[in-house]
């Protein structure tokens, strides 16, 4: 198998920045239906979905915060590690 080059900011762009939904999701905080539910209404409004889960009863604005907090942490844990393995090339 020929080695193949890593594309770091492909990598970078596919998992900087997980989508909110796709947070609560993992952490089993919501389900697939109620994610797209959620989806459903966002498509007639424009609210970020974790308030419009928030308006469904479905999360709370503790469990959105927390998870925010992941994502943001994510983010920043990603972008470091990226930055060592530009170095590395």
């Amino acid at each position: 198998m020929p080695d193949k080059d890593i594309n770091i900011k492909l990598l970078r762009e596919l998992i900087h920045n997980p989508k909110i939904g796709e947070l609560l999701l993992h952490h089993k905080k919501i389900t697939l239906d109620q994610l797209g539910e959620g989806l459903e209404v966002q498509k007639h409004n424009n609210i970020p979905i974790g308030q419009i889960l928030i308006q469904m009863e479905i999360i709370t604005k503790n469990e959105l915060v927390e998870l925010l907090s992941i994502q943001s942490n994510i983010d920043r844990i990603v972008s470091e590690s990226y930055s060592e393995l530009e170095k590395l090339q």
